[in-house]
């Protein structure tokens, strides 16, 4: 009789530890980050949306210039934007228009800041303004608060903004990606494309001058927009 009321013990301690760590278990999992879940959720559908795309061949092509995931690469292909930007724009125009095949770009040399409130009000009061719109200015100067508020009054809060941030041997680079990151924080549709980060170590990716990009520069610059996009938009 001891030996049983020994064994039963045990039994119960074993089961009481049990039922207390499946409880600890469930709290832990019930208390964890929401955007962790998030995350897990995005990447889930990320991948079903991925293993449902036969890309074309000319995709395909895109896909392997510009080291692209066929998400990414399907995403681009299939997004209509609006690129504004200056000289740097111009740089990279061919690539954008491969990657993106429903893109208008208007890059012109020299062009500052403070002509994008007059562009883009123009491009709407046409219908010609896209519901995704990138810049690529801030190489000649940088914007002020006053231009960038007008800009996002123009566009509004339904179509999104993808700001390509500058690397440029000028003292006003810090202002430039400083107004560019603060303005992406404070509006949900303002994405910044990290063009600054991306670029760092990478000095043979550029012309003598350090600020336009070469042939592999502009890939690079490409991929980055790219990634940014389908990441936002996915």
């Amino acid at each position: 009789m001891q030996k049983q009321s020994h064994s039963f013990s045990r039994y119960l301690i074993v089961g009481i530890v049990g039922i207390i760590a499946l409880s600890i278990l469930t709290v832990i999992t019930a208390s964890a980050p929401s955007h962790l879940t998030d995350t897990n959720a995005s990447a889930n559908t990320r991948t079903k949306k991925t293993a449902n795309i036969h890309l074309t061949k000319r995709e395909k092509k895109v896909a392997g210039k510009y080291k692209l995931t066929k998400l990414q690469t399907r995403t681009a292909s299939k997004t209509p934007i609006t690129a504004i930007g200056d000289s740097v724009m111009l740089d990279v125009k061919p690539n954008i228009k491969q990657a993106f095949r429903h893109s208008v770009v208007n890059g012109s040399v020299g062009r500052q800041f403070y002509s994008l409130p007059k562009i883009v009000r123009d491009l709407k009061a046409h219908g010609h303004l896209g519901k995704y719109i990138v810049i690529n200015l801030g190489t000649n100067g940088p914007p002020t608060q006053v231009d960038i508020d007008s800009v996002l009054k123009t566009v509004g809060q339904k179509r999104q903004i993808f700001w390509i941030n500058t690397r440029v041997p000028r003292h006003w680079q810090a202002t430039t990606n400083r107004l560019i990151s603060k303005n992406a924080k404070k509006h949900a549709n303002v994405h910044v494309v990290n063009w600054y980060k991306a670029s760092k170590g990478h000095s043979g990716w550029f012309a003598s001058d350090r600020v336009h990009v070469d042939l592999t520069g502009a890939r690079y610059y490409t991929r980055e927009l790219v990634r940014k996009v389908s990441d936002v938009l996915n």
